[in-house]
């Protein structure tokens, strides 16, 4: 597994694969900590504490800024007397001066702009492109791979578009991502009751927003588990399933209030109020979520993004069918098609995939020029003993750079 560190300093995981979602499930994890009383008052703030301690050890700049400010949510000062809210409110800016004293030391070493903040805004917009130029979406795991190759300057290469919302919208389309993000959108308007959930999973909803906390490939990868082990596969669908029971949670305190009686009173239909008002919540979240894939739509159609046409991703007005094997990427063979052509997304060449025309075999799919019987078939970097079919009209060596 990937060892992630800054400086020397290893940012430890917890089990996770990303340091960074680590420290998203910990600060799902804190609001919980507060309002406990009695004899487990104690026990509340020491798990805190002990929370806090972990997510410094993940060296996480976006979970120290979102820590902080699910504190402030959450900080409720009661107090009796002027004299007495003068005095909490000097020592809780005291404490809040030691933390942040502490923090900006403990952080230094990541307190930079460095590419993983300034290329962020640039995936995004690729992203917000990618998914104007393919409403329905481009097909699963493909986001990053069609942004690396065709959006994104040289040398920034994603596996995803680090943004879990984003990258299901581009790559589901605009039904899955629309119901996904208006299905946040209610809950975030329906469970404001449920304070200590409601920080919890707006804090979850922000973090994926500026990484893949929730990671598509991975959690329904059931075969590899994504490649990062049963562990972390694990505990990725443990956050999963929390962050949608959360918001299931409140959508239903939305609808059906928090008392006993409430169930049976909107089943008898003597009490509709709080229903009528969750319709009227999801209404204006499935009207302004709408509004904004549409915004984007308009705003973010591009002719730099590819559109997605079956198995193949279609970029400019070129006719090539293009192929390859899994040692070449899509961002590496179109260099050689300054006019554009068509490459198909997975590697290697299906069953039945015969056609007429310009086609391009990379690598190791040369093998397979006998299912082009009738295209005028190009190969490129083919092994040493491959059998060259009469319809071969060119072959180009590994050195040979592209015209």
């Amino acid at each position: 597994m990937l060892e992630y560190t800054v400086n020397g300093l290893v940012r430890h995981a917890f089990g996770f694969a990303n340091p960074n979602h680590a420290a998203a499930a910990i600060c799902a994890l804190f609001p919980f900590c507060w309002g406990w009383r009695g004899a487990w008052r104690w026990a509340g703030r020491l798990g805190g504490v002990a929370l806090c301690i972990m997510l410094a050890m993940t060296y996480s700049r976006t979970g120290v800024a979102l820590m902080a400010i699910e504190a402030i949510a959450m900080s409720e000062l009661k107090v009796e007397s002027v004299k007495c809210k003068a005095l909490r409110w000097l020592c809780l800016l005291s404490a809040a001066l030691l933390v942040m004293g502490f923090a900006l030391w403990w952080m230094w070493p990541r307190i930079a702009l460095d590419g993983a903040i300034l290329n962020r805004p640039r995936i995004w917009l690729a992203g917000l492109r990618l998914f104007a130029a393919n409403p329905l979406g481009v097909g699963w795991g493909n986001s990053g791979a069609l942004a690396t190759a065709f959006m994104l300057p040289d040398g920034v290469a994603v596996r995803t578009l680090v943004n879990s919302h984003l990258t299901l919208l581009a790559e589901a389309g605009a039904f899955v991502g629309g119901a996904w993000l208006a299905f946040i959108a209610l809950a975030l308007c329906a469970g404001r009751k449920m304070r200590r959930t409601w920080v919890a999973f707006a804090g979850l909803a922000l973090s994926a927003s500026a990484s893949s906390v929730f990671d598509w490939h991975v959690l329904f990868d059931f075969a590899g588990k994504g490649g990062c082990g049963v562990v972390n596969f694990a505990l990725a669908w443990g956050l999963f399933v929390s962050f949608v029971v959360m918001g299931a949670a409140m959508i239903a305190t939305g609808v059906f209030g928090d008392d006993k009686d409430s169930l049976k009173q909107h089943v008898c239909g003597r009490r509709m109020a709080g229903l009528r008002k969750v319709v009227a919540r999801a209404g204006l979240a499935f009207a302004l979520v709408f509004a904004v894939l549409c915004a984007s739509a308009l705003l973010m159609r591009t002719g730099a993004a590819p559109k997605v046409e079956g198995e193949f991703a279609v970029v400019g007005k070129g006719a090539a069918r293009v192929y390859r094997d899994a040692g070449w990427s899509i961002g590496a063979v179109r260099r050689y098609f300054p006019g554009g052509a068509r490459y198909r997304l997975d590697p290697f060449v299906p069953d039945g995939a015969a056609a007429a025309g310009d086609v391009w075999l990379f690598g190791d799919v040369a093998e397979s020029a006998w299912r082009f019987p009738d295209a005028r078939i190009t190969l490129v970097a083919p092994p040493e003993f491959c059998e060259r079919p009469a319809n071969v009209v060119r072959v180009i060596s590994s050195g040979e750079a592209p015209e």
